[in-house]
């Protein structure tokens, strides 16, 4: 009956120095100390939980997601298991697996309709599905366009005099290398400030409501 007794303390001594490096924003020894106390007993909830927490801060959102999607399918307090979900659905988001993440908001509400922290995250995981599908959608009509302009391209046959294939005529409206140059210096410039723009959308895409912490 010792050697039980003894891997619980062990496990509870790693899981609260754990704790203590995650509130120091230390997730890599937080994590480190979360895993040491799987190993005392690898079906600790609590540390699988809090491990889950510290890959969530590191970014490595589906390491996450799969130790809260075991998480969930264990038999838990019902507020416990709300909780789970809730972060389940930061870490599918994260992913960019917004539906995923979707099901986890709804799974966490079906447990606990008042959480109000939940149910934001749920409306924004929603937003950000619909800007995913419209622009899918405006990609899809791009190509389409695009298809149906080499269509009608293809379809205008290229007739030309003998001369003509002869001898090639410089265009009036040929431009010169040192214009194309500036041409395509413009348009990179145009492209890195849309990357830019979408990188700083995209950090500020995250708004989601924090984790739950056990």
């Amino acid at each position: 009956m010792t050697i039980p007794v003894a891997f619980s303390q062990e496990e509870n001594a790693d899981i609260r120095r754990g704790v203590r490096e995650y509130k120091a924003e230390n997730f890599q020894e937080a994590e480190l100390n979360f895993r040491k106390a799987l190993e005392a007993n690898p079906q600790s909830e609590k540390a699988l939980y809090n491990l889950a927490n510290a890959l969530y801060k590191q970014e490595r959102y589906e390491e996450a997601a799969n130790i809260l999607e075991g998480l969930v399918n264990k038999e838990l307090p019902e507020s416990k298991k709300a909780d789970a979900y809730h972060n389940l659905g930061n870490a599918n988001v994260g992913a960019q697996q917004i539906q995923e993440g979707i099901e986890a908001y709804k799974n966490a509400l079906r447990l606990r309709p008042d959480d109000n922290d939940t149910r934001h995250n749920l409306a924004y995981a929603q937003k950000l599905l619909q800007e995913q599908e419209q622009q899918q959608q405006q990609e899809g009509d791009d190509e389409q366009d695009d298809q149906q302009q080499d269509e009608q391209q293809e379809q205008q046959p290229g007739e030309q005099d003998e001369d003509e294939q002869q001898e090639e005529r410089p265009r009036p409206d040929q431009i010169s290398p040192e214009d194309a140059e500036r041409i395509l210096d413009a348009l990179n410039q145009q492209e890195r400030e849309i990357q830019e723009k979408i990188d700083r959308e995209e950090k500020q895409r995250r708004p989601l409501q924090p984790e739950r912490q056990w």
